[in-house]
């Protein structure tokens, strides 16, 4: 069935939708990916069915990636960034398993395991008219939504280390893991790029720690990541410290988290309105009862809480 994986840029959707081919029965056959976002809309129709020659001015006869993909998984990325006059031509080829190159008349049988994301809520891209409805019927029979890292900060250690690992390989150190300060950086640091700006970060401290470091600090990090990144998101001002929640009427176990600062502030901006709460902070009702549940937040009399 075709599968179609919603999350925010950076969070591996097309890591995903390898992993989804790498354990399907098409394992063995090729899986090509397309960024439907990153080609000019005059070329992508050639890239995605192939060409003909003699149909535009230096066009030559050429096999499209659907064709290429034949047997195997093919991955649109970013599929509501697509001309939406393309995506019907898309429709019709997935409800046909058949592909007929720019400028020719015959078509192509083919076979091939549909994958496609969005970087929106494919709902949401259909009301502002980037996706078509009919094509999110067909490409979302399985849908999947991947969290942005900072609703599964549970990740972040499994990660660090799988980044850390493949990195000693590539650029030859012995880092084995983080400071104690590192961590609790990147444990309440909100990672607006996901997983993309994990790895990214932590590559670039690799690549200035002396090869007989054992743990990364933050001055191995770039002055800008942790100056206007992590601190300025991970530590509340030294100032308020003392008063925060001081009007609080949320009570909670583990007082330094910073993630647990942002529900309460969301849960009081909102009354208490949980459902609220979730929708400024841009996340679903089920995962903010969650976190309340997990976290012990609770409706109670007015406390004094120091910091």
């Amino acid at each position: 069935s075709p599968i179609m994986i919603y999350g925010e840029t950076g969070c591996g959707k097309e890591m995903f939708a390898q992993a989804i081919h790498n354990i399907s029965r098409r394992r063995n056959e090729p899986f090509l990916a397309i960024n439907c976002a990153a080609i000019p809309e005059s070329l992508l129709e050639g890239i995605i069915f192939g060409t003909v020659k003699g149909a535009f001015t230096g066009a030559a006869d050429k096999a499209g990636i659907m064709e290429l993909a034949n047997k195997g998984t093919i991955f649109f990325d970013e599929i509501n960034s697509m001309p939406y006059g393309l995506q019907s031509k898309i429709l019709r080829a997935v409800q046909e398993q058949k592909v007929r190159r720019v400028g020719d008349s015959r078509e192509r049988k083919v076979s091939l395991k549909i994958i496609s994301a969005t970087n929106v809520n494919p709902q949401k891209a259909v009301a502002e008219g980037t996706l078509r409805a009919d094509l999110l019927y067909r490409l979302g029979v399985v849908m999947i939504n991947i969290p942005p890292l900072r609703d599964r900060p549970e990740d972040i250690a499994l990660l660090t280390g799988h980044f850390i690992k493949k990195l000693n390989n590539r650029l030859g150190k012995n880092v084995t893991g983080l400071s104690a300060k590192i961590e609790n950086i990147f444990r309440h640091y909100s990672w607006p790029g996901n997983v993309r700006e994990l790895e990214h970060a932590l590559e670039g401290a690799m690549n200035l720690v002396p090869g007989h470091v054992a743990y990364l600090e933050p001055e191995h990090f770039s002055a800008s990541l942790i100056g206007e990144g992590f601190t300025a998101s991970a530590s509340p001002d030294p100032a308020s410290r003392g008063r925060i929640r001081s009007e609080a009427n949320y009570s909670y176990s583990d007082r330094h988290s910073f993630e647990i600062e942002k529900l309460i502030q969301a849960l009081e901006e909102a009354d208490g309105n949980a459902a609220r709460a979730a929708r400024s902070l841009n996340i679903s009702p089920q995962l903010m009862s969650y976190k309340m549940k997990k976290y012990g937040l609770k409706k109670r009399a007015r406390v004094e809480i120091e910091i």
